[in-house]
């Protein structure tokens, strides 16, 4: 259930809804692209799965056209598991920078961390994306292996303009914590950095306050693969969140609502994705079986 939080940051369902609902595009003009183009930031020999999970859920939660930016090792396989992906295979070519940089201009949002990996060359070079994302102020969320890289260097979130929305694990949140020096001392490292900690409740943390709790949903089962849908979903909502931030009717800060806005309507989702899917298959259930309800939870939760 959603749990009320006290707070002037404090939101609700409802709010959620409505929030959605009018950043949503709904224009019949619009062109192929407008409703989000995504860049995912990962993929490697071992890790092929996680950036077409995070990829193939932000076309199913709405985006137009997904890029993913891989290891030459991941692209057959990502190219296999779905055509509607664009696969890059530049994350491990000597001038991955020069390749690649361009593109970022053609991107509403980016994942970095599925698939990634934990090579010292490939964190050198997303090293150098993250600031370039920075200085374009594009939307950014951080999940996986790029989670690792920032508890390694929380410096790189410092100073962004544009939301970063991090998606940690209780592992992954008590690491960060105890680099940042708490709760407290990593929401400190800026006013746009949102923190969403995944498990059996999630909570968002924005703002230097919790904004909201829910375990709504779901079901006993844990499958990989499920947390990259979340981040795919996450960064579709809030490419549309952000560029429509006028419509959020509210007076705090509407990029961190933005933010939180996006989290809270992604976790529903996907857990409503868990619990259709589990009824079908079981302890058997894997993300695959997860995927095709994304339109239909999606669906569910705005009506």
């Amino acid at each position: 259930m959603e749990k009320e939080i006290q707070g002037k940051n404090a939101i609700d369902k409802s709010f959620v809804i409505e929030s959605i609902r009018a950043c949503m595009p709904s224009d019949k003009t619009r062109h192929k692209g407008q409703a989000g183009r995504i860049g995912i930031i990962g993929g490697s020999l071992e890790y092929s799965g996680a950036p077409y999970y995070a990829g193939i859920s932000a076309l199913r939660a709405g985006a137009d056209l997904v890029h993913i930016f891989c290891e030459s090792s991941a692209a057959i396989p990502i190219k296999c598991y779905s055509p509607e992906l664009i696969v890059h295979p530049l994350l491990d070519s000597t001038d991955a920078q020069v390749k690649i940089t361009p593109w970022l201009d053609r991107l509403h949002a980016v994942v970095i961390g599925p698939g990634l990996g934990r090579e010292a060359a490939t964190f050198k070079v997303v090293t150098a994306f993250i600031g370039a994302i920075k200085e374009r102020k594009i939307p950014l969320v951080i999940d996986a292996d790029g989670l690792f890289l920032i508890t390694e260097n929380l410096d790189l979130l410092k100073g962004f303009e544009s939301p970063v929305v991090l998606t940690p694990n209780e592992i992954e949140y008590q690491r960060l914590c105890n680099r940042a020096g708490g709760p407290s001392g990593l929401i400190a490292l800026g006013s746009n950095i949102t923190v969403l900690k995944k498990g059996e409740e999630d909570e968002v943390l924005s703002c230097h306050e919790v904004q909201w709790k829910s375990n709504t949903g779901g079901s006993t089962r844990r499958c990989g693969g499920q947390g990259d849908i979340l981040s795919g979903s996450i960064a579709t909502f809030l490419f549309w969140t952000t560029s429509n931030q006028d419509k959020l009717n509210t007076n705090v800060d509407k990029a961190a609502l933005a933010a939180s806005v996006s989290c809270y309507a992604a976790c529903a989702i996907v857990r409503k994705c868990n619990a259709k899917a589990y009824k079908e298959m079981g302890l058997g259930m894997l993300a695959s079986d997860m995927i095709k309800y994304v339109p239909q939870s999606f669906e569910e939760f705005i009506s």
